[in-house]
Protein backbone atom coordinates (compact mmCIF):
# COMPACT_ATOMS: atom_id res chain seq x y z
CA UNK A 1 0.00 0.00 0.00
CA UNK A 2 1.36 2.98 -1.07
CA UNK A 3 1.80 5.82 1.44
CA UNK A 4 0.19 9.52 1.19
CA UNK A 5 2.72 12.25 0.01
CA UNK A 6 2.54 15.37 2.29
CA UNK A 7 1.52 18.17 0.15
CA UNK A 8 2.49 21.72 0.74
CA UNK A 9 -0.62 24.96 0.40
CA UNK A 10 0.99 27.88 -0.62
CA UNK A 11 -1.53 30.77 0.15
CA UNK A 12 -0.62 34.34 -1.47
CA UNK A 13 -1.56 37.51 0.55
CA UNK A 14 -1.62 40.61 -0.88
CA UNK A 15 0.43 43.08 1.19
CA UNK A 16 -3.11 45.70 1.60
CA UNK A 17 -5.53 42.88 1.92
CA UNK A 18 -6.07 43.83 5.85
CA UNK A 19 -6.89 47.54 5.15
CA UNK A 20 -9.40 46.19 2.78
CA UNK A 21 -10.89 44.10 5.82
CA UNK A 22 -10.48 47.00 8.11
CA UNK A 23 -12.33 49.22 5.95
CA UNK A 24 -15.31 46.88 5.01
CA UNK A 25 -15.73 46.28 8.58
CA UNK A 26 -15.69 50.27 8.99
CA UNK A 27 -18.19 50.96 6.16
CA UNK A 28 -20.57 48.05 8.04
CA UNK A 29 -20.26 49.64 11.34
CA UNK A 30 -21.04 53.12 9.75
CA UNK A 31 -24.34 51.88 8.02
CA UNK A 32 -25.42 50.09 11.16
CA UNK A 33 -25.43 53.25 13.25
CA UNK A 34 -26.82 55.21 10.69
CA UNK A 35 -29.62 53.35 9.85
CA UNK A 36 -30.14 53.09 14.28
CA UNK A 37 -29.77 56.85 13.98
CA UNK A 38 -32.46 57.59 11.31
CA UNK A 39 -34.95 54.38 12.77
CA UNK A 40 -34.41 56.42 16.39
CA UNK A 41 -35.11 59.71 14.78
CA UNK A 42 -38.51 59.03 13.19
CA UNK A 43 -39.67 57.56 16.62
CA UNK A 44 -38.47 59.97 19.16
CA UNK A 45 -39.54 63.37 19.14
CA UNK A 46 -36.24 64.65 21.17
CA UNK A 47 -33.63 63.98 18.49
CA UNK A 48 -31.15 66.94 18.87
CA UNK A 49 -30.48 69.49 16.40
CA UNK A 50 -33.66 67.58 14.03
CA UNK A 51 -36.26 68.18 17.09
CA UNK A 52 -34.87 70.78 19.49
CA UNK A 53 -37.54 72.48 21.45
CA UNK A 54 -37.07 75.62 19.26
CA UNK A 55 -37.39 74.06 16.32
CA UNK A 56 -40.37 72.25 17.01
CA UNK A 57 -42.11 75.14 18.52
CA UNK A 58 -41.22 77.22 15.45
CA UNK A 59 -42.71 74.89 13.40
CA UNK A 60 -45.93 74.86 15.50
CA UNK A 61 -46.19 78.48 15.00
CA UNK A 62 -45.21 78.07 11.19
CA UNK A 63 -48.66 75.56 11.35
CA UNK A 64 -50.56 77.87 13.44
CA UNK A 65 -49.98 80.88 11.33
CA UNK A 66 -50.65 78.99 8.55
CA UNK A 67 -54.15 77.89 9.57
CA UNK A 68 -54.91 81.19 11.25
CA UNK A 69 -54.72 82.09 7.64
CA UNK A 70 -56.64 80.05 5.81
CA UNK A 71 -59.69 80.39 8.87
CA UNK A 72 -59.29 84.13 8.26
CA UNK A 73 -59.80 83.55 3.74
CA UNK A 74 -62.82 81.46 4.73
CA UNK A 75 -64.22 83.28 7.18
CA UNK A 76 -64.26 86.58 4.83
CA UNK A 77 -65.36 84.50 1.88
CA UNK A 78 -68.43 83.19 4.17
CA UNK A 79 -68.85 86.68 4.75
CA UNK A 80 -69.19 87.90 1.58
CA UNK A 81 -71.24 85.15 0.29
CA UNK A 82 -73.80 85.58 2.86
CA UNK A 83 -73.89 89.11 1.91
CA UNK A 84 -74.59 88.36 -1.84
CA UNK A 85 -77.37 86.19 -0.65
CA UNK A 86 -78.46 88.69 1.52
CA UNK A 87 -78.93 91.07 -1.22
CA UNK A 88 -80.79 88.60 -3.26
CA UNK A 89 -83.10 87.41 -1.09
CA UNK A 90 -84.06 90.96 0.16
CA UNK A 91 -84.74 91.90 -4.09
CA UNK A 92 -86.58 88.70 -4.19
CA UNK A 93 -88.75 90.08 -1.47
CA UNK A 94 -88.86 93.27 -2.95
CA UNK A 95 -90.12 91.92 -6.52
CA UNK A 96 -92.48 89.06 -4.91
CA UNK A 97 -93.88 92.02 -3.11
CA UNK A 98 -94.31 94.41 -6.18
CA UNK A 99 -95.78 91.66 -7.95
CA UNK A 100 -97.99 91.01 -5.48
CA UNK A 101 -99.03 94.52 -5.48
CA UNK A 102 -99.95 94.55 -8.90
CA UNK A 103 -101.85 91.61 -9.29
CA UNK A 104 -103.51 91.77 -5.90
CA UNK A 105 -103.73 95.97 -5.68
CA UNK A 106 -105.55 97.39 -2.76
CA UNK A 107 -108.72 99.15 -3.35
CA UNK A 108 -107.54 102.71 -3.51
CA UNK A 109 -110.06 103.76 -6.25
CA UNK A 110 -107.19 104.85 -8.54
CA UNK A 111 -107.27 103.36 -12.30
CA UNK A 112 -103.55 102.90 -11.84
CA UNK A 113 -100.72 103.03 -8.90
CA UNK A 114 -98.05 105.31 -9.05
CA UNK A 115 -94.25 103.84 -7.24
CA UNK A 116 -92.33 105.85 -5.52
CA UNK A 117 -89.40 106.70 -7.33
CA UNK A 118 -85.83 105.00 -7.02
CA UNK A 119 -83.14 107.81 -6.83
CA UNK A 120 -79.38 106.95 -7.02
CA UNK A 121 -77.37 110.55 -7.36
CA UNK A 122 -73.46 110.99 -7.46
CA UNK A 123 -72.53 114.18 -6.65
CA UNK A 124 -69.30 113.96 -7.86
CA UNK A 125 -70.41 113.45 -11.15
CA UNK A 126 -73.69 115.30 -10.71
CA UNK A 127 -75.13 112.04 -12.31
CA UNK A 128 -79.27 111.34 -10.79
CA UNK A 129 -80.67 107.90 -12.08
CA UNK A 130 -84.32 107.65 -11.33
CA UNK A 131 -86.77 104.54 -11.62
CA UNK A 132 -90.34 104.85 -11.44
CA UNK A 133 -93.16 102.01 -11.89
CA UNK A 134 -96.58 102.60 -12.62
CA UNK A 135 -99.03 99.62 -12.11
CA UNK A 136 -102.65 98.83 -12.75
CA UNK A 137 -104.94 99.26 -9.71
CA UNK A 138 -107.85 97.69 -8.45
CA UNK A 139 -109.42 97.54 -12.27
CA UNK A 140 -109.18 94.95 -14.49
CA UNK A 141 -108.51 96.60 -17.68
CA UNK A 142 -106.71 94.61 -20.59
CA UNK A 143 -105.10 97.72 -21.79
CA UNK A 144 -103.61 101.41 -20.12
CA UNK A 145 -102.19 104.22 -21.75
CA UNK A 146 -101.25 107.69 -20.69
CA UNK A 147 -98.21 109.96 -20.05
CA UNK A 148 -95.50 110.73 -17.53
CA UNK A 149 -93.51 113.19 -16.58
CA UNK A 150 -90.75 113.46 -13.74
CA UNK A 151 -89.28 116.34 -12.73
CA UNK A 152 -86.39 117.29 -9.82
CA UNK A 153 -86.78 120.15 -7.26
CA UNK A 154 -83.32 121.22 -5.85
CA UNK A 155 -81.69 124.16 -5.08
CA UNK A 156 -79.09 125.87 -7.71
CA UNK A 157 -76.75 128.56 -6.36
CA UNK A 158 -78.89 128.77 -2.88
CA UNK A 159 -82.10 129.40 -4.97
CA UNK A 160 -85.04 127.21 -5.48
CA UNK A 161 -84.82 125.39 -8.82
CA UNK A 162 -86.51 123.09 -10.85
CA UNK A 163 -85.51 121.03 -13.62
CA UNK A 164 -87.44 118.53 -16.05
CA UNK A 165 -86.05 115.68 -16.65
CA UNK A 166 -87.61 114.88 -19.86
CA UNK A 167 -85.82 118.06 -21.40
CA UNK A 168 -82.43 116.24 -20.19
CA UNK A 169 -82.97 112.87 -21.83
CA UNK A 170 -82.08 112.33 -25.37
CA UNK A 171 -84.30 109.65 -25.72
CA UNK A 172 -87.31 112.02 -25.13
CA UNK A 173 -88.46 113.90 -27.71
CA UNK A 174 -92.58 114.99 -26.49
CA UNK A 175 -91.50 116.28 -22.81
CA UNK A 176 -93.40 113.15 -21.18
CA UNK A 177 -92.53 109.53 -21.01
CA UNK A 178 -95.96 107.86 -22.97
CA UNK A 179 -96.83 104.95 -20.97
CA UNK A 180 -98.39 101.35 -22.38
CA UNK A 181 -98.94 97.83 -20.40
CA UNK A 182 -101.25 95.98 -19.47
CA UNK A 183 -99.99 95.04 -15.56
CA UNK A 184 -96.90 97.60 -15.33
CA UNK A 185 -94.52 99.67 -16.72
CA UNK A 186 -91.03 100.62 -15.69
CA UNK A 187 -89.69 104.14 -16.53
CA UNK A 188 -85.86 104.80 -16.09
CA UNK A 189 -83.89 108.23 -16.69
CA UNK A 190 -80.75 108.55 -16.41
CA UNK A 191 -79.22 112.30 -16.74
CA UNK A 192 -76.06 114.47 -15.94
CA UNK A 193 -77.55 117.40 -13.86
CA UNK A 194 -76.30 121.41 -13.94
CA UNK A 195 -73.27 121.83 -12.12
CA UNK A 196 -74.19 123.01 -8.63
CA UNK A 197 -77.47 122.01 -8.75
CA UNK A 198 -78.28 119.80 -5.53
CA UNK A 199 -81.63 117.58 -6.14
CA UNK A 200 -83.81 117.11 -3.29
CA UNK A 201 -87.12 116.02 -4.56
CA UNK A 202 -88.29 113.99 -7.26
CA UNK A 203 -91.79 114.74 -8.46
CA UNK A 204 -93.43 112.00 -10.88
CA UNK A 205 -97.29 112.91 -12.37
CA UNK A 206 -99.15 110.71 -14.34
CA UNK A 207 -101.71 110.80 -16.37
CA UNK A 208 -104.07 108.34 -18.22
CA UNK A 209 -105.63 108.57 -21.09
CA UNK A 210 -107.06 104.94 -21.56
CA UNK A 211 -109.06 103.45 -20.20
CA UNK A 212 -110.94 106.52 -18.20
CA UNK A 213 -109.37 110.19 -17.91
CA UNK A 214 -107.33 110.44 -14.48
CA UNK A 215 -103.98 111.83 -13.06
CA UNK A 216 -101.99 111.24 -10.54
CA UNK A 217 -98.64 112.54 -8.59
CA UNK A 218 -96.31 112.14 -5.59
CA UNK A 219 -93.38 113.94 -4.29
CA UNK A 220 -90.23 111.59 -3.06
CA UNK A 221 -87.09 112.68 -1.56
CA UNK A 222 -84.01 112.22 -3.72
CA UNK A 223 -81.70 110.01 -1.59
CA UNK A 224 -77.55 108.77 -1.66
CA UNK A 225 -77.91 105.56 -2.60
CA UNK A 226 -77.08 102.79 -5.27
CA UNK A 227 -80.13 101.27 -6.34
CA UNK A 228 -80.62 97.81 -7.27
CA UNK A 229 -81.36 96.27 -10.75
CA UNK A 230 -84.55 96.92 -11.72
CA UNK A 231 -84.76 99.94 -8.98
CA UNK A 232 -86.98 97.93 -6.95
CA UNK A 233 -85.65 98.33 -3.75
CA UNK A 234 -85.42 102.01 -3.65
CA UNK A 235 -89.44 101.93 -4.91
CA UNK A 236 -90.53 99.54 -2.08
CA UNK A 237 -88.28 101.33 0.73
CA UNK A 238 -89.26 105.00 -0.69
CA UNK A 239 -92.83 104.13 -0.53
CA UNK A 240 -94.91 106.48 1.07
CA UNK A 241 -98.52 108.03 0.92
CA UNK A 242 -97.62 111.15 -0.81
CA UNK A 243 -99.93 111.19 -3.14
CA UNK A 244 -101.25 114.11 -4.95
CA UNK A 245 -104.47 113.59 -7.28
Amino acid sequence: MQKHQPRTVVVRVHPHAWRWRVGGAAIALLFIFGAGYLVGASRSDDVPFFNSPEERLRNEVAQLTVERDADQLTLRTLKSTLAEQASEISEMRDMLALYRGVMLPEETGDVVVLRASATDYDPLTQSLRVVTIVHRGASDYSKYEGKLSISVEGRLTEQPYTIDLSSLDTATESGVFPIQFQYLQRVQVAVSLPAGFVPEIVVSSVTMDKPVKAALARRDAVELLISTEGGLKGAEGNASDNNER
